[in-house]
């Protein structure tokens, strides 16, 4: 596989989206209909905002570790930072958490329950520093691993943006794994695969490093990928795809015949009238 040259941006939000239903990506990026402001669309965005901050947050919260805590007492200090954080989201949200009369304790006790396992990853690390003397700044330029969080990453040369769940990234071995969370209990599909290769191509791109897997997270089941080149090609020849819903002389994808899908989308109305 080889990189091309640069061309249009394309997320990989919106690989998922084509996979799913290319007339409805179609309705959105060409015929440029929005969804309608709603609850979940609001969740969400206040959930990633919470967890951007965090990760931009995150090494001057370690550096100012000045001494020996417990487990517990880091864990509740994550917490509490964490907190502070969903609590100025919450101000530059408020309008429209007001209108949707969403419960703020709510939504930070699930953004807790999600980040959970993530917190543990990075108390454990932090541990293993201070247990080898490292205290303040010291202790982040020391982890053996660290985990970042929602990275927002672009590359032209692959046509590709995107912001990656989370990635570890180890020290010892001068590796990166991306991990691609799903919140759903169900399996793993190959939308997964294609979000967590693309996500891996734009690692490789902005490290210059080969990444050989990532890890797929669907609620308590967490499965190994190969990130291979069969895989990358798929990941361009959809971009391209994408690209090309634009071009006029190509045709408008075809009604999905799927009654889950069709019957709660927002755009079932237009899609009907093309």
């Amino acid at each position: 596989m080889q990189q091309q040259k640069e061309r249009k941006i394309i997320s990989v939000s919106d690989l998922n989206s084509w996979l799913y239903c290319p007339r409805k990506l179609y309705l959105q990026r060409v015929k440029r209909l929005e969804i309608p402001p709603n609850r979940n669309l609001l969740i969400g965005k206040i959930k990633h905002s919470i967890l951007e901050n965090f990760s931009k947050r995150e090494e001057h919260f370690i550096s100012s570790i000045e001494k020996d805590y417990s487990k517990i007492d880091l864990l509740f200090m994550y917490e509490d930072f964490l907190r502070n954080i969903a609590n100025i989201i919450f101000i530059e949200n408020i309008e429209m958490i007001e209108r949707f009369m969403i419960d703020k304790e709510d939504i930070f006790e699930k953004v807790l329950r999600d980040f959970s396992e993530d917190i543990k990853l990075r108390i454990a690390s932090i541990k293993e520093a201070i247990a080898k003397g490292f205290l303040k700044e010291k202790i982040y330029h020391n982890l053996d691993s660290i985990y970042l969080s929602e990275l927002r990453l672009e590359s032209p040369a692959y046509g590709l943006r995107g912001r990656v769940d989370r990635i570890l990234v180890s020290r010892k071995d001068n590796s990166i794994i991306p991990f691609e969370l799903k919140s759903r209990e169900e399996k793993i599909f190959h939308s997964d695969e294609i979000q967590l290769t693309a996500y891996a191509m734009l690692l490789e791109d902005h490290y210059k490093i080969i990444i050989p897997k990532g890890i797929v997270e669907v609620g308590n089941k967490r499965q190994e990928i190969e990130i291979t080149s069969p895989m990358k090609d798929e990941v361009l020849k959809l971009a391209n795809e994408i690209r090309n819903i634009h071009n006029p002389e190509n045709p408008i994808p075809p009604i999905q015949s799927n009654f889950n899908k069709c019957r709660n989308c927002d755009f079932k109305e237009a899609c009907m009238s093309l």
